[in-house]
């Protein structure tokens, strides 16, 4: 019999701010499989049974699946609590197809997260402390015992949702094995599915739920012209890589307000809420601007990941510029695309095809700099001590990237289908939503990573939309020798050249 307590009450989702609500699952258990849609956050559910932390659920206000089963406590951190809420009234009018799109889509599900306290990152203490404990466990279990490291490493996922630094805590706890042959041999199913954790390739493993590093450059002296500059980063790099891209920026376009995305999991929560955060510092822009000033917008893109940012953030404008009321986190009503936009240009992208090869280089690359950061921070904090944790940074990238990779065997096991689902960029999306606009790509033809056949077959479809026809082709910066989403070093003068000819050129008309 179903336990009276939970059917007499009324619960409410309180857990999953920060990733769009909590999982659900089909069945009781915690390995059964798990539905495409979260349960929203502030969602009203009447309890069908309770077993342990297991809730079953009918749903009866908010979105997110029907029924189903999901976990009410994780740790000491509630997900669902009782409450004495009830469900509003039900409308007399039909609710509208827009309406239902609207509840259904998450960048409105990104923009309401945008409202939340923002919140400050936890000491490393404290993160240590809230999530070791979910680690050790991890690595408790017997390699042969894969069913209970899956239940784990979902668990670390979990947290990972909630805080950014899990993955680094995971990864230094980790190190050994991707270091040691001898650990690797004795821990192969556990350091399998750490890879495949990392690299988004387990199911449901929430990788991308939670926002990476952005930052927004807005203009040290001057008003504001109107102007907004998206920069949208490659695979595994950091903010700071794209410093020398805004001081180029910075200085063409003293007005400019600079938008730095730092990538993430290919259509997740995460990348929605960078876009949502993209479009909060835009509408801003445009907002504070002087009066009668025209609104225009550069978009920067680096490799197929920074593709993928451009990907969602057209999905996203469009769906809500289709929205008939301007969301609160918005500073006004958001131009329309094809308003505003004016060119993209495109280093080291795209492909639609990456082989298999070029795929797992560039998943082992995005994994390069977590493993540098994680490996060059084990020091006593001494100037030896430092120094020696920076070779052992570098000695860990190195082994990660070389032919002997650990992680590149692993790879190289896995279904060709499966790698390229998570690095092909989505073409027909840009295609679709992408305005007519001057295009500029930047590539070279020594490229191992975003070969450059990839890039200029895509370069003919983007000639041969209906859109475009009678509009400039694009431009190229071709290079026989460089290095991926590089170019902006190894030959800067030529690169800083065609940046500004081309954004001047696009900017003034």
């Amino acid at each position: 019999p179903r336990p009276k307590a939970a059917m007499e009450g009324m619960w409410e989702v309180v857990g999953g701010t920060d990733a769009g609500g909590i999982i659900v699952r089909r069945g009781a258990e915690v390995k059964s499989e798990a539905e495409a849609e979260r349960l929203a956050t502030g969602a009203l559910v009447e309890g069908l049974a309770l077993q342990g932390d297991r809730l079953n659920y009918r749903k009866v206000a908010g979105a997110g699946p029907e029924t189903g089963w999901v976990t009410i406590r994780l740790k000491t951190k509630d997900l669902v609590v009782k409450t004495t809420k009830r469900p509003p009234q039900q409308q007399a009018e039909p609710v509208s197809a827009a309406q239902s799109a609207r509840r259904s889509d998450d960048i409105f599900a990104a923009l309401d997260a945008l409202e939340q306290p923002r919140k400050e990152p936890a000491p490393a203490d404290t993160a240590s402390a809230a999530s070791m404990p979910l680690i050790d466990r991890l690595f408790e279990h017997w390699d042969s015992d894969e069913a209970a490291i899956r239940e784990s490493l979902q668990e670390v996922a979990a947290a990972a949702a909630e805080d950014n630094a899990v993955p680094f805590l995971l990864w230094r706890r980790a190190l050994p094995l991707l270091m040691d042959p001898a650990e690797r041999s004795r821990r192969p199913t556990l350091f399998g599915l750490l890879v495949d954790y990392q690299c988004g390739l387990l199911a449901n493993s929430q990788a991308g739920s939670s926002m990476n590093e952005v930052a927004c450059d807005a203009p040290t002296q001057g008003e504001l012209d109107g102007l907004v500059i998206f920069l949208f980063g490659w695979g595994g790099g950091k903010a700071q890589d794209l410093d020398d891209i805004v001081a180029l920026y910075r200085r063409l376009y003293p007005g400019a307000v600079i938008v730095r995305l730092t990538c993430n999991a290919k259509a997740s929560f995460g990348l929605r809420c960078e876009c949502a955060y993209a479009m909060k510092a835009a509408s801003q822009a445009w907002a504070n601007a002087p009066q009668g000033t025209t609104p225009k917008l550069l978009v920067h893109l680096f490799s197929n990941a920074g593709f993928m940012t451009w990907t969602e953030m057209l999905r996203s404008w469009s769906a809500v510029c289709g929205s008939q009321a301007r969301h609160p986190a918005l500073a006004g009503s958001l131009q329309r695309m094809e308003d505003v936009l004016r060119g993209v240009v495109l280093d080291s992208a795209c492909n639609a095809s990456v082989p298999f090869e070029s795929a797992i280089q560039s998943q082992v690359q995005g994994m390069a700099g977590l493993i540098l950061r994680v490996a060059a921070s084990d020091n006593d904090g001494s100037e030896d001590g430092k120094k020696t944790a920076e070779r052992n940074g570098k000695k860990a990238m190195l082994l990660l990237l070389s032919d002997q990779s650990p992680v590149k065997a692993h790879l190289a096991k896995k279904p060709k289908d499966a790698l390229g689902k998570a690095c092909d960029a989505e073409t027909k999306v840009v295609h679709d939503l992408e305005p007519p606009v001057e295009l500029q790509f930047i590539y070279s033809r020594d490229d191992t990573i975003i070969c450059c056949h990839g890039i200029e077959e895509y370069i003919d479809e983007v000639i041969a939309r209906p859109s475009r026809q009678g509009f400039p082709t694009p431009q190229s910066l071709v290079f026989d020798k460089s290095r991926h989403v590089f170019h902006k070093q190894i030959h800067k003068d030529a690169y800083s050249t065609c940046v500004e000819r081309f954004s001047s050129a696009v900017l003034t008309k």
